[in-house]
Formats: structure tokens, C-alpha cells, sequence
């Protein structure tokens, strides 16, 4: 086993917490948790256990940093591309 990956998992048992939230609940409140970022305020102090979750969950990170991304491109003046939005598919 690599050592990168059992630290990866060390750290992911380390921050579990008592009570956390599904991957249902993210999913549902993770465009908001966006918005709240892309305003400037402090998303992770305002929703501390969606923010675990991200850390700890790659399929809900990955639609995090898409609805991020695309937040990000649409502050920036305009729509995002066919190519942009090919791109943030996994």
C-alpha cells in the first residue's frame, strides 16, 4: 500500500465526525455552499459539516469544484463555452 494513500485514509478517519451529513444532504445544499463562497463570506464557518463532507467525499467534491467553476465563470461576464463546459465533465 502506497503511503500517500494510507495517510489519505489516516486523515479521512481522523476528521470523521460524530454525526455527518449524507451524500443526499450535500448534493442538495452544495450550490448554496458555492454562492456563499463566491460572495466572499466564509462558506466553511457557515456550513462546517457540508465542508467536511467535501473534504472527505470525492464524488461530492467533484460536483463542488464543477458548480464552483462554473459560478467562476459566469462572474466573469458571460456564459461559459460548449468547450468550458466539456471540460468540467469528468
Amino acid at each position: 500500500m502506497k503511503s500517500d494513500r494510507l495517510g489519505s485514509w489516516l486523515k479521512n478517519i481522523y476528521k470523521t465526525q460524530d454525526e455527518e451529513i449524507s451524500c443526499s444532504e450535500c448534493f442538495d445544499s452544495v450550490s448554496h455552499f458555492v454562492e456563499v463562497e463566491l460572495s466572499g463570506a466564509d462558506a466553511a464557518a457557515e456550513m462546517p459539516k457540508l465542508k467536511q463532507h467535501l473534504d472527505q467525499c470525492l464524488a461530492c467534491r467533484q460536483e463542488y469544484e464543477t458548480l464552483r467553476e462554473l459560478g467562476r465563470l459566469e462572474n466573469e461576464g458571460g456564459l461559459p463555452s460548449t468547450e468550458d463546459l466539456q471540460n468540467l465533465i469528468p
